[in-house]
């Protein structure tokens, strides 16, 4: 029943709690005359909590022996944990009662009967005792949130922020384990750390996976970066006794707790931050009866601090965490500067990523192939120093026959294509992915990997590579990790543009430089296209023909006597061309050392022979967009005749000491003075080469076969010395143009050339004589083949003898029958010179 106070202000309020109506009455008129609100009158505790839910009263007068299911003993404990000043009204005191009674700390006794002047002695006095002893609590909780903040307030490291957490809540609360949890949702991150105190009384770090016990399941493990392992966090409050094992039944971590560390008791407060989270604060201690309710509510005043100095914790780490990421940013951009060799960028980039994410291997897959050097990537590996070293994949890839290497080429194959997606590896899936393809997992065998994670490359909006990053740690990485991946991912590609910005201009650099070295030659060349002279039908045949061809980017095949001008065809067939505008290169094939003629027509790599220092571009990359020259081919050995035959057919070449093809637009013309059907027939030359070749034949007249032409090619040539020499050479004598058009010129144009030069240094007057008169009027005979050594004419009919028969060294139509030699001693020979 509810009673209401005088209208004017009253001295404080009070509620009665006493099942002796006559006795609670009286104390209420008493009360009301001295100016106190009674809040109303129970006659039982159920009653008096109710009349308690609004607003707690200044004084509760209590009945200690009060009737009912509860005692007035059991109200005063539940009055004294909410910190309810209260006086005992008692008669008869024993004393096991007042023992009992002075455990639930009351402000004061009233004996029956009252008097009045007690009564009110006794509520001033209650009122003066909790007024003092609550001011007194104040202060201990001032004093304690100031030492707790002047502890922690500075501290930005996880491990020492959860160090002095600890070490401040154990003053005021012993307990024995620690266990902080932040789960931030909208960054899929999850923060855990667990301390333990040791027998000398300091916190020690202990891994979380321990609370989880050997037998967590792999799938809790591969989200506990993500997400608490379990509820406890949520459910806040003290468990002990029968709550605490329910409570081990139920969650992993609190049976974990008790099984491992002891734990009989926990106490669990929730922790609210700025951010969207769901942070716990979790205490245990061996001790059932350890989290009194006013140790928890202790704790509780303190966790506005914790949670100050847990949001201050954040920022900080979000902000290093920036830092770092800029910083690796800078570093990869260094890792890729001009000028530096690809075989140092992999250990760069592994250095500068490893401040941000956890790797023992990282692997820049294509970048290789897009510089054009080597295919299966460029790998760096962690040291036990920290450093990272290249690793070279021949290390431990070992490809012994023909189907190794096209399995592993087929698993490289597969690996890009999953390579296109951002794709994260840990837990029994990565190891279920490594499995499945053959790189991945003799990589993940030799170095112990358990997890990695990849992001593709983009150059130009269009992926041409790819990071990988792996780690021995089963769960290394989070999708948080592979998003900042894909962010490092973005200035990586930039780098590597412009890497291959800056390769492509050294390149065209080293070309032009080429080109102007060719150009300068071709400007002190005595031939050029307006030079061709010739006005007989062979010669206007070979025009005809020429300029058929001339707009194609048909291979063409010069053929004719030495001297006859075939490189002035050549030079014809380009600058009639859709190519015109670039340089034509020039090889003579037979003034090149046979050892240098590869490294001359497709370049090296450095490092793959003795000498080669440096990267070197071969002709046809030179070429590349033009035309090429290949004069006197039938010189060439036949070792190249198959390369060449493969530029010609695939339009791509492979550099000395190069492991992948590079593409390539060249125009072939070729020139000799050969038969070159005879030569296929020696077996000198190969008969594909000569018919792809052979696409599209000039054959150039001799100048025996156009007389109609020698006179009209004196004059140009006495016009030209004349100008070259400073002499006014006006014209051939009359002898000397019957000497010129009667003698049959074994040496073709180029020797006219030279005998008119003769006559034209020694000449004293303006009409231009012979040095010394034409004798020999028989057509001179193709040019001999050079001699060359035994061995190489050995070798050749040896390769021509096996390329005849197919192969086959013994038996009928054999390579020994053809020779006319016995089969061991065409395979000593064989072995002897090298011949596969």
């Amino acid at each position: 029943m509810s009673l209401t106070s005088s209208p004017t202000e009253p001295l404080a309020t009070v509620l009665i709690v006493e099942d002796e109506f006559i006795v609670a009455d009286d104390l209420r008129r008493r009360l009301t005359k001295a100016g106190y609100a009674v809040l109303g009158m129970a006659a039982t505790a159920a009653e008096a909590r109710q009349l308690l839910t609004d607003a707690p009263p200044a004084v509760v007068l209590l009945d200690i022996f009060l009737k009912g299911p509860e005692s007035g003993l059991d109200l005063a404990g539940w009055l004294h944990e909410r910190q309810i000043p209260f006086v005992f009204l008692s008669a008869n005191l024993n004393d096991e009662v007042l023992a009992a009674a002075q455990v639930t700390q009351p402000l004061g006794f009233l004996n029956k009967p009252f008097r009045e002047k007690d009564v009110l002695a006794a509520l001033e006095l209650a009122r003066y005792r909790h007024a003092h002893s609550e001011e007194a609590r104040l202060r201990r909780q001032r004093e304690l949130q100031v030492a707790v903040n002047n502890a922690i307030a500075r501290l930005h490291n996880r491990d020492e922020l959860s160090q002095a957490i600890a070490t401040q809540l154990d003053q005021l609360v012993p307990f024995t384990l620690l266990s902080l949890r932040i789960g931030l949702p909208e960054e899929q991150a999850f923060y855990w750390v667990v301390l333990h105190k040791n027998a000398a009384g300091v916190f020690e770090k202990v891994p979380p996976l321990r609370l989880l016990g050997p037998d967590a399941p792999d799938a809790l493990l591969q989200r506990l970066t993500e997400q608490p392992p379990d509820e406890v966090g949520e459910q806040t409050g003290t468990f002990a006794g029968a709550a605490f094992e329910e409570l081990c039944r139920t969650q992993r971590t609190a049976r974990t707790a008790r099984e491992a560390f002891g734990a009989r008791a926990l106490a669990v407060f929730p922790v609210l931050l700025k951010r969207h989270s769901f942070t716990s604060l979790q205490l245990a201690s061996p001790d059932p009866a350890a989290f009194a309710p006013e140790q928890y509510a202790t704790v509780e005043l303190l966790l506005p601090q914790l949670a100050l100095a847990l949001d201050n914790l954040l920022v900080c780490e979000e902000i290093e965490a920036r830092r770092r990421q800029k910083a690796a940013e800078l570093a990869l951009v260094s890792a890729f500067r001009n000028g530096r060799e690809l075989e140092a960028i992999a250990p760069a980039v592994a250095q500068a990523l490893q401040p941000v994410l956890p790797l023992d291997l990282l692997t820049l897959h294509g970048v290789d192939r897009v510089l054009g050097t080597v295919q299966d990537g460029i790998h760096a590996s962690r040291q036990p120093d920290g450093s990272f070293r290249l690793l070279p994949a021949a290390e431990f890839v070992h490809l012994p026959d023909a189907a190794a290497r096209l399995a592993w080429q087929q698993a490289m194959l597969e690996l890009e294509a999953l390579m296109q997606q951002p794709t994260l590896n840990v837990g029994e899936a990565g190891e279920a992915r490594r499995a499945r393809n053959p790189v991945a997992r003799r990589y993940g065998e030799y170095l112990g990997l358990r997890s990695s994670m990849y992001v593709p490359l983009a150059v130009q909006g269009r992926p041409v590579a790819a990071v990988v990053v792996a780690s021995r740690a089963p769960y290394a990485y989070t999708t948080r990790d592979l998003g900042l991946l894909q962010e490092l991912s973005r200035p990586l590609a930039l780098a590597l543009e412009n890497l291959l910005a800056f390769e492509r201009i050294k390149t065209l650099g080293q070309q032009l430089a080429l080109e102007n070295t060719y150009l300068a030659e071709e400007i002190r060349t005595t031939y050029n296209i307006g030079e061709i002279i010739g006005t007989g039908p062979a010669m206007q045949a070979l025009f005809s023909s020429l300029g058929l061809v001339a707009g194609t980017d048909a291979t063409v095949l010069i053929t004719g006597e030495t001297g006859t001008g075939k490189e002035l065809v050549a030079r014809a067939v380009h600058e009639l061309s859709a190519r015109a505008s670039r340089t034509m290169i020039k090889v003579n094939c037979a003034a090149l050392p046979q050892h240098l003629i590869e490294s001359e027509l497709f370049g090296h790599e450095k490092g793959s022979f003795t000498g080669a220092t440096d990267k070197r571009l071969g002709k046809f990359e030179l070429a590349d967009g033009s035309t090429i020259f290949l004069d006197e081919i039938g010189e060439l050995p036949l070792e190249l005749q198959a390369k060449l035959l493969r530029a010609l057919q695939e339009r791509e070449i492979e550099r000395v000491g190069g492991r992948g093809p590079i593409a390539v637009d060249v125009r072939i013309v070729a020139a000799t003075n050969r038969d070159l059907k005879q030569e296929v027939a020696a077996g000198r030359f190969r008969s594909d080469l000569y018919y792809r070749l052979n696409v599209f034949p000039l054959a150039v007249p001799p100048l025996r076969a156009r007389p109609e032409d020698i006179l009209p090619l004196a004059t140009h040539f006495l016009h030209r010395f004349a100008k070259k020499l400073g002499k006014p050479l006006t014209g051939l004598a009359a002898d000397t143009a019957q000497q010129l058009l009667a003698y049959s010129w074994p040496g073709n144009v180029r020797e006219l050339e030279h005998v008119l030069e003769r006559a034209a240094i020694m000449a004293r007057s303006p009409t231009l004589s012979l040095a010394e008169p034409l004798t020999s009027t028989e057509p001179a005979p193709l040019a001999p083949a050079p001699v060359r050594p035994f061995a190489d004419a050995a070798r050749e009919a040896i390769v021509a003898a096996l390329t005849q028969a197919g192969g086959r060294v013994r038996g009928p139509g054999g390579a020994a029958m053809l020779l006319g030699i016995k089969p061991t001693t065409l395979e000593a020979r064989m072995k002897k010179l090298g011949v596969r």
